[in-house]
């Protein structure tokens, strides 16, 4: 959110029109994976024809599973938690009561399960996760790419899941 906020309407535009040019191979890859699409951030300030477009993707590459491509458009952490509590306020009168289970299900990600890879794209040399998705990434493998967002492509999506698979291999929890 901060981020839409201090860019042009034109290049925020330009970026909605943009993600879909990467669409039909994008979406091929989610089906043949099993690989549900779900946005998340706030719906605020993305124009109609763009939320029914994403909603539409949601749909089409819906699929029994547990995996999960986040995209994260108009997103802010500190933006989901209010939005969550917010939410949670019109439904309970005394949020003392309220459980995580329960603040979870009223934010963007519901019940998803962990994330486990986060692929965090570059402006700078810095490598950081700049508060993104704080609350549910404390565990999840970090992905640094030089790319920018509009450079990703098939195969840098591919790099990171092979580097995943890599790392993932010497996960131990803590064990």
């Amino acid at each position: 959110t901060e981020n839409a906020q201090k860019r042009p309407k034109e290049e925020f535009d330009f970026l909605m029109n943009m993600y879909k040019l990467v669409d039909e191979d994008l979406d091929n890859i989610l089906l043949e994976n099993h690989v549900n699409f779900k946005r998340i951030g706030n719906p605020d300030g993305i124009t109609e024809d763009f939320k029914t477009y994403l909603l539409e993707k949601e749909t089409k590459t819906k699929c029994n599973s547990d995996k999960y491509f986040i995209f994260a458009l108009n997103y802010g952490w500190r933006d989901e938690i209010l939005r969550g509590i917010q939410s949670l306020a019109q439904q309970w009168a005394d949020l003392t009561q309220v459980s995580e289970e329960q603040l979870s299900k009223a934010m963007d990600l519901g019940l998803i399960p962990n994330i486990e890879l986060v692929i965090r794209t570059k402006w700078d040399e810095a490598q950081r996760t700049s508060g993104f998705m704080s609350r549910w990434i404390g565990y999840a493998e970090l992905y640094f790419t030089d790319r920018k967002c509009p450079e990703l492509d098939i195969p840098t999506y591919q790099q990171s899941l092979k580097w995943f698979d890599s790392v993932s291999e010497k996960r131990n929890f803590g064990k």
